[in-house]
């Protein structure tokens, strides 16, 4: 009875695409100020909603760069345990001002070129005397090889592969709840839902 589910090739998603979905039929609902969301987050952390938090996190596009409860994508850091790195003023901060600070783990670079061009991106390989950046963190195949003979330097980039106003699709109830269910860890039985 399963022989034809068996059979059928599995569907890869690149993050973007993941992304892309996600955010299907949503559109402009406010460009959020910092200052209003972490002032309703002063008192609006409770009776929220874990189901709702769980889909603001997908409509988002957190899931396509994200790990969160071994689901999502991996080009972003692990969300699971934010609950215990954060509070919720620090989460949504680094929401709002993703390039702030940057997880280590996770800063891209930018090489610059002698002659004066530059690559931003990942370091994938420094191989022989080739560097290879992936150059889109939706795509690990999209990458860019630069003969090390012509790499002036080698710096961190100081702006996040994380776009900011990803919460613009979503009404500030829906940002509550998914502030609610990251800072949970994905538990519903949380005093954030009681």
């Amino acid at each position: 009875d399963l022989k034809g589910i068996l059979e059928k090739e599995p569907v890869s998603k690149s993050p973007l695409e993941a992304l892309a979905e996600a955010m299907a039929g949503r559109s402009f609902v406010k460009e959020w100020e910092f200052e209003e969301i972490t002032s309703a987050i002063e008192t609006g952390l409770v009776n929220r909603s874990h189901s709702k938090g769980r889909k603001a996190f997908g409509a988002a596009g957190c899931f396509a760069c994200h790990r969160f409860n071994n689901e999502g994508g991996m080009t972003g850091p692990d969300l699971t345990n934010a609950g215990g790195r954060y509070s919720a003023q620090d989460f949504i901060d680094q929401v709002f001002h993703p390039s702030k600070e940057i997880n280590e783990q996770f800063v891209p670079i930018v090489l610059t070129k002698t002659d004066g061009d530059t690559v931003t991106g990942v370091i994938v390989n420094l191989n022989g005397d080739t560097v290879s950046v992936n150059t889109d963190l939706s795509n690990p195949f999209q990458q860019e090889r630069v003969d090390r003979k012509e790499v002036e330097s080698i710096e961190p980039s100081k702006i996040s592969t994380m776009p900011s106003g990803l919460l613009n699709i979503l009404e500030k109830e829906e940002i509550l709840d998914l502030v609610a269910y990251v800072l949970s860890q994905g538990n519903a039985d949380h005093n954030y839902f009681k």
